[in-house]
């Protein structure tokens, strides 16, 4: 139902997604498009991205707790908190399940990137940026988005020399999906923090 890729180096934390929203579940290969453009990212404040695949709607109500919060003040940290405590809340989640991505900097000041989801009781998993290095991460709801990932992305990062390569790369990897999972599409959406 959706592409979201994230990658977070040490000055930058840059996510992707598609625009495209299905009708669950999608039967025979062949989706009913509800819409190719919405966004599946926010930009929560200065410091944080969150991105989500799958049931768009349970991932909605997931990433509306923020709301709640004066979002000039969260921390990524706190954000996370937020956002798995509701999603342990949200009782219907169809099978496609939810993964959602939370990048940027921390309490601290250094980058980070979160992944949490259904699959793992969105118990969150979070990783820092090391120097010379980047965090790549990415969900998709159909396709199995580690080779891509491998293939596309991983290789393109050494030869990075500025954010429209990251951008270019990235929007490549959705891309590359999209010619094989009808539920992904190349409207792209991108947010960054630096």
């Amino acid at each position: 139902m959706s592409a979201i890729l994230a990658v977070c180096g040490e000055a930058f934390c840059a996510m992707v997604s598609d625009g495209r929203m299905v009708e669950e579940p999608v039967l025979d290969g062949k989706p009913k498009v509800i819409t190719n453009d919405l966004p599946k990212l926010r930009k929560v404040n200065k410091n944080i991205l969150v991105g989500f695949a799958g049931d768009t709607m349970a991932a909605v109500q997931i990433v509306n707790a923020l709301d709640e919060y004066d979002a000039r003040y969260l921390t990524l940290e706190k954000a996370v908190r937020v956002m798995a405590e509701k999603a342990r809340t949200v009782a219907d989640i169809r099978p496609v399940g939810v993964r959602i991505l939370v990048g940027g900097r921390g309490r601290k000041g250094g980058f980070l990137l979160t992944s949490m989801g259904s699959d793992s009781g969105f118990e969150p998993q979070t990783q820092p940026a090391r120097e010379g290095a980047y965090l790549i991460e990415g969900a998709c709801s159909h396709t199995d988005i580690g080779p891509y990932l491998e293939e596309k992305v991983k290789p393109a990062a050494a030869q990075w020399k500025s954010l429209d390569d990251v951008a270019k790369t990235l929007d490549g990897c959705i891309a590359a999906i999209a010619e094989v999972d009808k539920t992904v599409n190349t409207t792209y959406y991108r947010e960054i923090v630096m």
